[in-house]
């Protein structure tokens, strides 16, 4: 990982999901090899592939013989590759590990297809955790899905989108957001406040989908009881009318802070041992967490890009798509309120990478 002051090496190839499944793989494979990454990883590891299999009817996710390669490249290694992911917050197959399991099957994570089993890293029921000190500005200490705190080297597998709370989600949230326990979710979105605005029709879809049991119908419009809520955001997800606020402008920056504070928290220790591939292909508004089939992408496809550094390879997927766009992030998510780069300066500031890059196109 490159100092702060330093400039760190981006490894990009062209790619877009037209591709095919067998092409991408060769060519992620083909970045891992330009990319000298083997040195990261050493015989006998238990290495963490993070990856999101997404969520039950959504269709824009990563696809698993993706990733196919570069789980070879792990075998012939001889390290010990796991896929895994952490337990989510919101109703969810994804919400405990036999029905994340099994989801992860189906959309073809599996060792039957891969080789490489697939291992919940919070346990059963998102409680297995690691408590990890890290003394940041927003967190003293966080709390990091077990299995990666205790696996010797990590292969992140990142699907660049947008995020309705962050501005995008790749790499950082992959690692803040992805490798946390329940625990660490709630402590990220402890510092967002919901609320239902006059534009509510009282459909009653908030009120099915809120874990926490914050929401009731009132006569008039629905209500988030402040006590209650988690800050999951699930509602505004769901919610098809733009009734739920947030001040996004002010929380935004505290949840992408704390995001990459958790990527530290995840990558304590492993600063040397880990890689990040950020592919940045059917880029959608939202992210893979939502069970919308075809989600429209927002940009044409890039490609994929790796690094060493997680704070560079965000910043490089960041100004690729927003020059192939020719607007900003924000823009392209339509929320102007969010500033993309909160997560990255606040990474480079606490000794996660660089933001500064050289891009190494690999024909």
């Amino acid at each position: 990982m490159a100092s702060p002051k330093g400039t760190s090496k981006v490894y990009f190839i062209k790619a877009s999901a037209g591709d095919g499944e067998e092409l991408i793989s060769k060519k992620a494979r083909k970045l891992f090899k330009a990319g000298g990454f083997a040195s990261r990883f050493k015989e006998n590891d238990f290495t963490a592939v993070k990856v999101h299999v997404g969520e039950k009817g959504n269709n824009t996710h990563l696809k698993a013989q993706y990733i196919k390669g570069l789980l070879d490249e792990l075998l012939k290694l001889k390290t010990k590759p796991f896929l895994t992911d952490a337990s989510v917050l919101y109703i969810s197959q994804r919400r405990n590990s036999i029905d994340h399991t099994i989801l992860a099957a189906k959309h073809g994570f599996s060792f039957k297809k891969l080789a490489v089993p697939f291992i919940v890293a919070d346990g059963l029921l998102g409680t297995s955790e690691t408590k990890v000190t890290i003394n940041g500005e927003i967190n003293k200490e966080v709390f990091i899905a077990s299995d990666i705190a205790r696996c010797q080297s990590i292969l992140s597998v990142a699907h660049f989108t947008g995020h309705l709370g962050a501005c995008f989600g790749a790499t950082l949230k992959t690692l803040g957001m992805g490798c946390a326990s329940k625990r660490g979710k709630l402590q990220q979105h402890s510092g967002i406040t919901l609320s239902i605005g006059d534009g509510c029709v009282l459909c009653g879809e908030c009120f099915k989908h809120c874990p926490a049991d914050a929401i009731t119908l009132g006569s008039i419009k629905a209500h988030i009881d402040r006590e209650k809520c988690i800050g999951c955001a699930e509602c505004l997800a769901v919610c098809k009318f733009g009734a739920v606020e947030c001040n996004w402008g002010a929380e935004g920056e505290v949840l992408q802070k704390s995001i990459a504070e958790h990527a530290m928290g995840a990558l304590k220790e492993k600063q040397d041992r880990a890689v990040f591939f950020n592919f940045i292909m059917s880029v959608t508004k939202d992210c893979d967490c939502f069970d919308r089939p075809n989600m429209p992408k927002i940009v044409e496809d890039i490609g994929i890009a790796a690094s060493t550094d997680p704070v560079a390879v965000d910043k490089a997927g960041l100004d690729l798509i927003e020059d192939r766009a020719d607007r900003k992030m924000a823009d392209l998510i339509d929320n102007n309120e969010l500033n993309p780069l909160y997560q990255i300066q606040h990474a480079e500031r606490i000794g996660l990478g660089s933001a500064a890059y050289e891009l190494v196109e690999i024909g």
